[in-house]
């Protein structure tokens, strides 16, 4: 666990300039001497509570004890209003997961860097010759990842499998859906908002859609002059090239076709946006763009939802998808530390974005399902 090796070293470095010894340090933090041991050892990970109190009684910012490695990170977002609704503490607390999940994960032999393509689109719109290349490159990338004639079950399973390391968490802000972060020494990363307030659809294109970014929009990643933001609004074409990957990836012109020529009678909207595992605004979009609705159907969706105010709402959305399914790498590797003793509840709460009564229930399923990790 390279970081909390990184973190123990600053701990120890703090102790001898300050002459304080580990079972002194220990009696202020309220924790064994052991215990302290293994934090200063790099052996354990340190829950942000208790590393807060020691960096308050030596006078040090919090950020101190990573700052030579999360000053790596650049986001690009998918939200609502970002420049209003993301905050420098979100910013801080996105490179503080990232940072935690390096520590647990800590089995990534080599950086995934993913296919790049470079667009050459100029002004505020695409053309139709440019939509076609993205919807190529959507193909192509389905071929990779050995899904280009089915839907998948688990799109995040998928993807993690590609290379790229997922965190799926509440954080808290409902305002943001997903982002990502590229780093030529740490990695590709996705950070999806698992927010119960936020429907499984949402966050599946946001997982597609942040992908998006890796593939066109590396080199943003790395600008340390933007604000590390970009705006939902369709004035931004990086934005706009993701919104048609993903729309491309999630609904593949062959898939679609292959589902409605299946059908005999009348198509339902419903059962066909839960297969695809889209919203049904989603859907509507692309069975216009593929010539399956014409534009007076189109404008009536579009009406219909405005009157009833079901922008923002999901009609029968679809069942949500485990944190165990949307976190495969993380959570194994947390239960291997965990029932080896070498990690607490607490810092799974504060990993996993739950609170210490999810984080125990989580452990007890844990425990009762899964015999691998039962101590005779």
């Amino acid at each position: 666990m390279e970081i909390s090796k990184q973190i123990g070293d600053r701990i120890l470095k703090l102790m001898k300039e300050n002459n304080i010894s580990l079972r002194s340090l220990s009696e202020i933090i309220g924790i064994s001497h052991p215990t302290l041991k293994r934090y200063v050892d790099g052996e354990q990970p340190i829950d942000s509570e208790k590393l807060m109190k020691i960096s308050k009684h030596f006078g040090k910012n919090f950020e101190y004890f990573f700052k030579e490695d999360s000053e790596d990170f650049q986001f690009l977002f998918r939200a609502d209003n970002p420049d209003l609704m993301i905050k420098k503490n979100d910013i801080e607390n996105l490179k503080s997961v990232l940072m935690n999940y390096i520590d647990i994960v800590n089995n990534i032999k080599y950086n995934y860097v993913p296919q790049s393509y470079s667009l050459k689109i100029n002004g505020k719109r695409i053309n139709t010759i440019e939509l076609e290349l993205i919807e190529k490159i959507a193909y192509e990338n389905r071929r990779m990842l050995n899904i280009e004639s089915i839907i998948p079950e688990n799109y995040y399973e998928v993807i993690e499998k590609a290379g790229i390391n997922i965190i799926a968490r509440d954080f808290y802000n409902d305002s943001f859906f997903g982002a990502s972060s590229y780093s030529v020494h740490l990695g590709s990363f996705i950070l999806i908002n698992n927010s119960q307030n936020i429907s499984e659809e949402r966050k599946i294109f946001s997982l597609i859609h942040e992908f998006a970014h890796l593939l066109f929009h590396r080199e943003q990643y790395s600008d340390f002059s933007t604000n590390q933001r970009y705006s939902k609004s369709q004035e931004d074409i990086n934005e706009l090239i993701a919104n048609k990957f993903a729309a491309y990836f999630l609904m593949p012109r062959a898939l679609v076709k292959e589902y409605l020529d299946s059908r005999i009678s009348d198509v339902n909207l419903i059962e066909m946006k839960k297969y695809f595992k889209v919203s049904k605004q989603s859907l509507i979009r692309i069975l216009y763009e593929y010539k399956y609705i014409d534009k007076e159907e189109y404008n009536d969706f579009w009406e219909k939802i405005s009157k009833n105010d079901l922008m923002k709402a999901e009609e029968f959305p679809l069942d949500e998808l485990s944190l165990e399914l949307k976190n495969k790498r993380l959570i194994n590797n947390i239960k291997d530390l965990y029932f080896n003793e070498n990690i607490s509840a607490n810092k799974i709460s504060e990993v996993l974005g739950l609170d210490i009564i999810e984080t125990r229930k989580l452990l007890k399923k844990w425990r009762d399902s899964d015999e691998l990790y039962i101590h005779l």
